[in-house]
């Protein structure tokens, strides 16, 4: 939480990378959004600027997923989730 509203001006890029100007040279980036996510526009948005940039991006948005989802462990698409972000992190760890 960052206190303001989003999209407010004033937002150091550390709290908020969509803030970044620059995203050149930036490392490989995940991002996992759910569908119903307030931020999904912003994630999204992110993303395509990240691809503009030249930076390995790999996007998922989950149909129906909302910022709480991740909460109920055990729903198929919680699991989903789990296994794209551990792959990603699989990857980017060990190639």
């Amino acid at each position: 939480m960052l206190g303001c509203e989003p999209g407010a001006e004033g937002v150091s890029p550390y709290a908020s990378a969509p803030r970044v100007a620059d995203l050149a040279g930036l490392p490989a980036t995940f991002i996992s959004v759910g569908a119903i996510e307030l931020f999904v526009d912003e994630c999204i948005d992110y993303a395509k600027r990240l691809i503009r940039a030249g930076v390995p991006t790999e996007l998922h948005v989950y149909p129906g997923v909302h910022h709480a989802a991740p909460l109920v462990t055990d729903a198929r698409v919680t699991k989903a989730m789990g296994r794209d972000s551990y792959e990603a992190l699989r990857r980017a760890l060990y190639g």
